[in-house]
């Protein structure tokens, strides 16, 4: 069982979830995050390589399952 504060595994599984919230986030879709690597599960591999400043609008992360079961405690990781 992972503890708080321990980073979110970055695995088919949970890139699958993300997904689910991640290609359907203002921020992500407003900033063409699909384009720029690591292209989602943005808990586990960093924020996007944007070439451009990633401008936030609402975020979805908290309403991840991976957010809850990962006890994260901030969003926007795609810019964070």
């Amino acid at each position: 069982m992972k503890k708080p504060g321990e980073t979110v595994e970055d695995n088919v599984t949970n890139l699958e979830i993300c997904q689910k919230y991640c290609g359907s986030c203002p921020t992500f879709k407003a900033n063409n995050l699909k384009d720029y690597p690591p292209y989602g599960l943005f808990c586990a591999r960093g924020k996007s390589t944007s070439p451009k400043m990633v401008k936030s609008a609402t975020c979805f992360c908290p309403a991840c399952e991976l957010f809850t079961q990962n006890h994260l405690v901030i969003g926007h990781f795609c810019s964070r």
